[in-house]
């Protein structure tokens, strides 16, 4: 009896079945792969292939690589026998149902970790054989894949041990071929290199990197020194990656260590430039920022005691994931609003975010509030302070002048200017008709302006009072 339930099927190619699977004891969600072992005999290809893939994950171990979770035959409803290997769920999909939709950022991200892989796989003596959009899946951090589906891997140099006097049998997908394993040469590391080139312009483009005519396609691929058409929108420092990538003689293709180094990808770990499993729930948690610092700019340069970066940044998401704060409690609370004209000192390491912000209170029909000081010299306090309004001149005469003084200014500076536009038309002989317009808007302001001032007094924001322009939209309102 399996210990997991067989859910909804998720893929299905010529080398077996996968489906999401659901473990019992745990609920842990995980894929499985399946091939039917009823209906096919022991040696058939497709279980050799799902045996090789088994195997071969067996032996790798990488963030980049799908891992490998177990394997198991299970017997199911109507006497069903399966030969299944257990890996874990990537809930994104292959990279090919999102290619030609991400910006290069993406691309380069996910070639990185393409190239991060093979580099694990070839190290070990593995190649691929069938590196594509659809045997590469979007990992659980927003710019991460996974290299997936080794059923046509194979070791170096078994192609050929198997049968040295037969020729080699090309693996794969031919769109993605290398020209060397087209003419059934050579398979090797170099190979998954092409195809990797190849993967990328998929990535860019949505598409295939050639267009797909049968065997005309295999004849250009393999006997022709043509090669795919570099997409325009990449960068010149993509095209500069896949002119790497794509060369027709394998002895001189990058490896992947070199392919590394490539100022393309050699700072586009997802680990460096992303939040991985998480969705950024304040500012802080994204730390991938769009902006670049020119290079024309200088840097101040970093002393030898300085604080390491990372463990800033560890401090600073440490913070922002942190419990929020309890508006609720009375503790640690300031006041900078009362009804008493005693002055409140700012606790020391208190700032503002405006310098000039105000509190407003009503005392007896006057304006009233805290008022922030910032004197120089570190010196902080809140002093409480009486505002005026216009309404008594024996009070607050100066500053119902000084707004005064203000609204003549506008008025007077309003007035010339529509003397001048009458001055003018009436060089183009237009005065009948503009005079009579020209006075209809000058005499009420005019006429508006005493009554300005009484309007002023009941204006709600204080600072417009200190503010003359800020008021001219209330009067003319009023």
């Amino acid at each position: 009896m399996a210990s997991w339930v067989r859910r909804k099927c998720i893929g299905r190619g010529s080398f077996g079945t996968v489906s999401v699977a659901v473990n019992k004891s745990d609920a842990t969600v995980f894929a499985v792969k399946s091939v039917e072992r009823t209906s096919c005999a022991t040696t058939s290809p497709q279980l050799e292939c799902l045996e090789n893939e088994i195997r071969i994950l067996r032996s790798l171990s990488s963030p980049y690589v799908v891992e490998y979770l177990g394997d198991d035959v299970s017997l199911e409803p109507h006497n069903t026998s399966y030969r299944n290997l257990h890996m874990e769920y990537l809930q994104g999909g292959p990279v090919a149902d999102v290619a030609g939709r991400v910006d290069e950022r993406i691309v380069r991200s996910f070639t990185f970790c393409l190239v991060s892989a093979l580099k694990e796989v070839h190290s070990k003596g593995i190649v691929h054989c069938d590196v594509k959009g659809n045997n590469v899946l979007v990992g659980a951090g927003w710019g991460s894949a996974k290299l997936a589906d080794f059923g046509s891997a194979t070791r170096i140099g078994e192609l050929s041990d198997d049968n040295k006097n037969a020729p080699m049998l090309p693996r794969g997908s031919p769109l993605w071929m290398a020209p060397e394993v087209i003419r059934c040469e050579y398979q090797g590391p170099e190979s998954d290199v092409w195809s990797l080139g190849c993967t990328v312009i998929e990535m860019v483009t949505g598409k295939p990197a050639w267009e797909d005519c049968g065997f005309d396609t295999l004849t250009l691929i393999g006997f022709s020194s043509e090669l795919p058409e570099f997409p325009i929108q990449l960068s010149e420092l993509g095209r500069d990656f896949l002119e790497k990538c794509l060369v027709r003689e394998p002895s001189q293709r990058w490896s992947c260590d070199q392919l590394l180094q490539h100022p393309f990808i050699n700072s586009a770990s997802p680990s460096k430039n992303y939040v991985l499993n998480s969705s950024p729930r304040c500012v802080l948690d994204c730390n991938d920022s769009e902006f670049e610092v020119d290079d024309d700019v200088e840097t101040p340069s970093t002393s030898s005691n300085s604080i390491d970066d990372d463990l800033l940044r560890g401090r600073i998401c440490k913070l922002a994931a942190s419990k929020g704060a309890i508006v609720e409690s009375d503790g640690g609370w300031i006041v900078v609003r009362g009804n008493d004209a005693r002055a409140v000192a700012v606790e020391e390491g208190t700032s503002t975010e405006y310098a000039d912000s105000l509190r407003m209170s009503e005392e007896n029909g006057d304006r009233t509030g805290w008022e922030f000081w910032n004197s120089g010299g570190g010196e902080q306090r809140l002093e409480h302070v009486a505002w005026p309004t216009l309404g008594g001149l024996g009070r607050y005469g100066s500053k119902k002048w000084e707004f005064a003084v203000g609204q003549g200014v506008i008025c007077v500076h309003t007035l010339w200017s529509l003397i001048f536009l009458y001055n003018y038309l009436k060089l183009l002989k237009y005065q009948a008709y503009y005079h009579s317009l020209i006075l209809s808007i000058s005499l009420p302001l005019i006429i508006l302006f005493p009554f300005s001032i009484c309007a002023c007094d009941n204006m709600e924001l204080a600072h417009d009072i200190r503010n003359p322009h800020s008021c001219m939209s209330t009067i003319l309102s009023v």
